[in-house]
């Protein structure tokens, strides 16, 4: 169960996600434009209930590769346990991919010029590696600080709820904050669906690109160093 409950808790984060971005990025649908303000609440609300809903399953809820790396580090997770969890979060990224593909299916056929990998991947808006690079341990440290050191009062019935909470208020004070860079915060989120992007058949992708230069220096990289030393400065405490 508590493998389980990472892939339906990243699925429940994912899909709240990339099913906003597809709204705002295609044609054929009833949001169409971008507004900032309803992205955060959007985003703020698929990560935090995505968290609640790993921990009602009973999960550990990571819900993210710099926190299970994190951990491995800090002696709490066995790797052959951190391995099941990065599958589950893996096949979570791919599954999310998968519905979106079919429930947007006429939205992508009726939006042959418009770009489909930011979609389901960050991407900063003025590219620079190594400015990239350090917005995204930043940002990832400070967002996984904030909520592993709210959690640590979490308990009783009330978890679910709190850690929900807990979720929402960071990402959208990370989101509210640091809007220029494009960060990711994780791994799960843009490195695991530019792979599945790849692989799934989605109308007019049009041999769109992934850039895993970007993609493995700042979003796999970057997040991953981010969240390990969240996981280690909160253990301190």
């Amino acid at each position: 169960m508590r493998y389980l409950s990472e892939f339906v808790g990243s699925l429940v984060l994912l899909l709240g996600g990339y099913a906003y971005m597809c709204n705002i990025s295609l044609k054929k649908t009833l949001v169409s434009n971008l507004n900032y303000l309803e992205l955060v609440f959007a985003w703020s609300l698929a990560v935090g209930l995505g968290l609640a809903t790993a921990v009602v399953m009973g999960g550990p809820a990571y819900l993210n590769p710099g926190v299970v790396f994190g951990n491995i580090i800090a002696g709490n997770l066995p790797v052959t346990e951190a391995l099941l969890f990065l599958l589950m979060e893996f096949l979570a990224a791919g599954s999310a991919e998968l519905l979106c593909m079919i429930f947007f299916w006429d939205s992508f056929q009726a939006s042959p010029n418009a770009p489909k990998r930011g979609i389901f991947s960050a991407y900063p808006v003025e590219k620079n590696m190594v400015l990239n690079f350090a917005q995204e341990i930043i940002a990832t440290f400070f967002f996984m600080f904030i909520v592993f050191t709210c959690l640590k009062a979490v308990s009783g019935e009330s978890a679910a709820l709190q850690t929900g909470a807990v979720g929402f208020a960071a990402v959208a004070i990370m989101a509210l904050s640091l809007n220029s860079t494009g960060y990711s915060m994780n791994a799960m989120r843009s490195v695991f669906s530019s792979v599945w992007f790849v692989i799934l058949p989605f109308p007019n992708k049009n041999n769109e690109k992934v850039d895993w230069p970007y993609q493995l220096t700042v979003n796999l990289a970057g997040s991953s160093i981010g969240g390990i030393l969240a996981v280690l400065v909160t253990g301190l405490f």
